[in-house]
């Protein structure tokens, strides 16, 4: 064979691999564009399974009439009745809502659908140790449907009401770039440490209309918080790190650091004490409008988070977010391959063919905090843990 046929063989491979290459390539762009369809069609056949509300889509009331049996929900079902449900509950002192909740309800978010509304005790999250919860069915608006109803006797009640078994701190804020400019800073501490802690002396600049003998509480300027679904900045979120009490207010102050949560770092801003602790007063209920949105931030935890931790969403006010609202938090499906479906592509790449699973409810969360975009709410009833981005809906 001469020196040119080589060079022809060579090229003409060289040719077929390029050309190959285009199709890998267009196929490759036709599988992507194909998931991405499949994607978002699967976005709009899985919203049901971010719940509904009450009454829609197999919601709380259709449930009622035909509980479901033991271990078995039905999805789109609501409400679901606890096949052990007790006649009666006497009230413990450290009960929580929750744990009260899934004795009578393998749904314990519809709590507040079951309570019986012709009673002097209005509200079901005011209930105390001691206090005897009676369960029953009654029939619902003079239809043959028998409804779930919980009544409570008073019975030489003690100690505080279940509502405020949750202490939730005021801490974290989200603040905008202003408030956090222009607040009052750590300029450094007597001895120039990195890190200050409880007792030691803190200098402070621009710290102004405060008197000797003040408290303040120090915070500490996270990473910004943006919503994901349009990318706008909702605000920085700021941890609380110490209380101090001022010492000398002056041009330059001085503090002392009277107790600290975290270390104290230079640069770190002050805002005047405020009351730290504040009690989920509001009803706890559930949306009766449909509602979507994303958890933006896990507050104390980096990846994960669990029971009793908070979490920033970003839906407020604007949205129709209330304190007091019961919401679901999902994971979204993944994208698994079916091994018994064919594969697509050409025969130098095989591309496997892919399905996307449904959202699963991991947790539960009651809003306590809101603000017109965004809102705080503390994880309950969690089953996995909770990350960032996963999807919050009716429960």
């Amino acid at each position: 064979m001469s020196r040119y046929s080589h060079t022809f063989t060579f090229r003409a491979f060289c040719l077929c691999g390029i050309a190959a290459g285009i199709l890998s390539g267009c196929s490759s762009s036709s599988i992507k564009a194909a998931d991405e369809r499949n994607r978002m069609a699967a976005v709009q056949h899985y919203d049901q399974y971010y719940g509904m509300p009450p009454g829609r889509g197999g919601g709380a009331l259709s449930a009622f009439a035909n509980p479901a049996p033991a271990g078995k929900q039905l999805r789109r079902q609501g409400m679901a009745v606890n096949p052990l449900a007790p006649k009666t509950y006497t009230v413990k002192k450290g009960d929580t809502l929750w744990s009260i909740a899934k004795k009578f309800l393998l749904t314990p978010a519809y709590w507040p659908e079951i309570w019986h509304k012709n009673q002097r005790i209005k509200n079901p999250h005011l209930i105390y140790p001691g206090d005897i919860l009676h369960f029953g069915y009654e029939r619902v608006s003079n239809a043959e449907k028998l409804a779930p109803r919980i009544r409570v006797e008073r019975n030489g009640a003690y100690g505080e009401p279940l509502s405020t078994l949750a202490p939730f701190l005021a801490w974290p804020l989200v603040l905008d770039d202003d408030t956090i400019k222009n607040a009052p800073y750590v300029l450094a501490s007597r001895d120039n440490h990195t890190l200050m802690t409880k007792g030691d002396r803190i200098y402070i600049q621009n710290l102004s209309q405060t008197s000797p003998g003040s408290r303040q509480s120090i915070f500490s300027p996270k990473k910004p918080l943006h919503n994901p679904e349009n990318g706008k900045l909702l605000g920085h979120q700021v941890d609380f790190v110490a209380r101090a009490r001022i010492d000398v207010a002056d041009e330059l102050s001085s503090a002392t650091l009277l107790s600290a949560r975290d270390a104290v770092r230079k640069g770190d801003r002050l805002l005047p004490e405020s009351v730290q602790q504040q009690r989920l007063t509001a009803p706890i209920h559930l949306p009766r409008h449909k509602v979507r949105g994303q958890i933006v931030s896990l507050y104390q935890a980096k990846y994960l988070s669990a029971d009793c931790m908070i979490i920033v969403l970003n839906r407020g006010k604007k949205q129709g977010i209330k304190p007091g609202y019961v919401l679901g938090v999902y994971a979204e499906g993944l994208t698994v391959e079916d091994v018994n479906r064919r594969k697509t592509g050409t025969s130098l790449r095989q591309y496997p063919a892919t399905t996307q699973l449904p959202p699963e409810k991991v947790a539960e969360a009651i809003v306590y905090s809101v603000s017109d975009e965004f809102s705080y709410a503390i994880v309950l009833n969690s089953k996995r843990e909770v990350q960032s981005g996963y999807k919050i809906g009716n429960p």
